[in-house]
């Protein structure tokens, strides 16, 4: 990849890259304290006796950046440590350095994770409260952690507490993770990464970090950190991706001028030597002690938006082709999708109003000089909801009921019908909480795509990756489990076969056509796991000659077409879905055995006439 830009190292910040590259892991497996103590990655968080960690900003967010395709959850434990070891590296007395970070790497000795609540540290927002009494600390309020509870050394939480003689209400906690009243609730959406963490817990004086009303600064840093090891992770996947994309490339020979593939991967090249340029130029800052509040925000922003395009590209040059490593692929998307969940639902829109705070901020300046960011008048303002009301509302299972519920409203009613509003009715949201994750009703349209088609991939691709089953089977199966899927999630799979050029390639932003990019890129790819198998069936001998790429046209006409006359019945039970898959999945693949041989017919009397 000689194209790409690299960062200059120190050695010492080389070496710990070359430590984490080093690691062979399967993308798919966990995370164990083993492991972790195997890798000796924690070592990088542990203080140095003058000041700051015994690694570098840039060493971290390196290896974090080796570690994005590889071992993703690993990846997103080392980002929530840089930003909850830091917060004790700045506000801790030098017992609670050493009891929680001075041990790191030794042993089974797990981290101290950030517990993020998708807040801009800037707004003065939180979603934990914090309450004193004589004894001890009060500790209440929602948020997502990284990894499991069994990975999790302490928590890092920021809370807020009153406001009294307008001081800063920002504390600072360490929460250990056998405190009684720790709730972490697993979720899919973080793909066994990370959940949502529920606090209802009493706290020592000891556990404070730093006096009462001190951390704003700690946690405006914190959140800085996040933001920048997933801008890192981002870019790790996109060093990935542009490498399966760019051995494709390679394996097709040199023409007389540069394909559109090798266009775009120099444009992919360019993207990503760029932001990366920025992403470790906001490390070296943070390793002068710099502020890098909105070099980070730009460096996720820009991450964000790299990461979508190579993607999209790397799925539409590598996708089905021989040469591709289809389960590198595969694992590249999970990657994705930890690293989106590891980032936040709305943390993207956050650091964009950061920065468009930082272009027009406000008149008004709070206490200790930082600005308050002015609300862009054109962003609809959710109805104002309890505290509690709106962190359930963020959580991923609201992302899901939300996604189910557009799913539905858009195969039922049409795009053009269908307005946010309905669909808030429906699941009892206002229209500014469907705003709190989706800018506008085409880009949940495109969401709703997006889901259809991961179910599908993951679904699917484990039976066509299968060793050791002959093609035919596989195909047999392929179809068998695309027909349950249509079943299963019907709405979803309505919307995707009505496709999306359809409904939106003329009413979007440019910005959007980037997304429909990739969300096309997903349904092309699934289309050529069929290709493939029915190639390889055919060169098994169990399928005749014929086109694969124009064979997997009717086997996903008949199957999807379930979308027109299916409609689940009173009474109907797995069984009778099982039936209904088998035979739709018996039928495509006789026909694609083309046992029956028409009998030549006369020509018509106008060609003989001709003749």
């Amino acid at each position: 990849m000689t194209l790409i830009w690299n960062p200059s190292l120190d050695p010492a910040a080389a070496r710990w890259r070359s430590q984490a590259g080093a690691l062979q892991s399967d993308a798919t497996a966990a995370v164990t304290p083993a492991s972790l103590r195997e890798s000796g990655l924690l070592k990088m968080f542990r203080p140095r006796p003058q000041a700051g960690f015994a690694a570098s900003t840039s060493a971290v967010i390196s290896a974090v950046e080796a570690l994005a395709a590889c071992s993703p959850q690993l990846s997103t434990l080392l980002g929530a440590t840089l930003a909850g070891a830091g917060a004790i590296l700045r506000l801790g007395t030098n017992q609670q350095k050493k009891m929680w970070l001075g041990q790191l790497g030794d042993d089974d000795t797990l981290p101290p994770l950030l517990v993020d609540q998708d807040h801009d540290a800037a707004a003065d927002e939180s979603g934990f409260n914090a309450t004193q009494d004589a004894q001890t600390w009060a500790l209440r309020g929602t948020g997502r952690c990284a990894g499991s509870a069994e990975m999790t050394g302490a928590l890092v939480v920021f809370a807020a507490g009153s406001r009294a003689s307008g001081a800063n209400p920002f504390s600072a906690f360490i929460v250990p993770p056998d405190t009684s009243g720790i709730a972490l609730e697993q979720n899919d959406a973080y793909d066994a990464s990370g959940g949502t963490l529920t606090l209802d817990v009493r706290l020592p004086p000891s556990l404070l970090l730093g006096p009462p009303g001190s951390a704003q600064a700690a946690m405006e840093s914190a959140a800085a950190a996040h933001r920048i090891a997933a801008a890192a992770q981002a870019m790790g996947l996109c060093l990935a991706a542009y490498d399966e994309a760019y051995r494709v490339v390679r394996a097709e020979g040199h023409g007389t001028a540069p394909s559109r593939a090798a266009l775009e991967l120099a444009a992919c090249a360019t993207a990503i030597s760029a932001t990366r340029m920025m992403l470790y130029e906001a490390a070296r800052a943070a390793d002068k002690g710099e502020s890098i509040a909105l070099p980070s925000a730009m460096a996720m922003l820009s991450a964000n938006e790299c990461a979508d395009r190579v993607m999209a590209a790397s799925l539409q040059i590598a996708g089905g082709h021989p040469a591709a490593d289809a389960a590198r692929m595969q694992a590249l998307l999970r990657a994705r999708r930890i690293q989106q969940a590891a980032a936040g639902a709305n943390i993207l829109r956050a650091q964009t109003a950061l920065l468009a705070g930082a272009i027009a901020p406000s008149s008004h300046t709070r206490k200790g000089g930082t600005r308050a960011m002015r609300k862009n008048p054109s962003t609809p303002t959710p109805t104002p909801t309890p505290a509690s009301a709106a962190r359930t509302s963020e959580t991923p299972g609201r992302v899901t009921e939300i996604l189910d519920a557009a799913a539905n409203a858009f195969t039922q009613q049409s795009y053009d019908a269908t307005t946010l509003d309905y669909i808030g009715d429906v699941i009892g949201v206002t229209k500014g909480s469907i705003y709190y994750h989706y800018r506008s009703k085409a880009d949940l349209f495109v969401a709703v795509y997006r889901r259809a088609m991961e179910m599908n991939i993951e679904t699917i691709t484990p039976i066509a990756q299968q060793e050791g089953a002959r093609a035919i089977d596989r195909l047999y199966r392929m179809a068998y489990a695309h027909s349950l899927q249509v079943m299963k999630h019907l709405s979803y799979q309505r919307l995707a076969v009505q496709g999306l050029e359809a409904q939106l390639m003329d009413r979007v932003t440019d910005e959007q056509r980037v997304q429909l990019k990739e969300v096309i890129g997903l349904r092309d790819h699934y289309e050529k796991l069929f290709v493939k198998v029915i190639t390889q069936a055919i060169e098994a001998g169990d399928l005749p000659q014929q086109s694969p790429r124009l064979a997997v046209k009717p086997l996903f006409g008949a199957i999807n077409g379930t979308t027109m006359w299916y409609q689940p019945r009173a009474g109907e039970t797995a069984a009778d879905r099982d039936r209904i898959a088998a035979q739709l999945a018996g039928f495509v693949v006789s026909g694609l055995m083309q046992t029956y041989q028409p009998v030549a017919e006369p020509a018509p009397q106008a060609v003989r006439e001709a003749s």
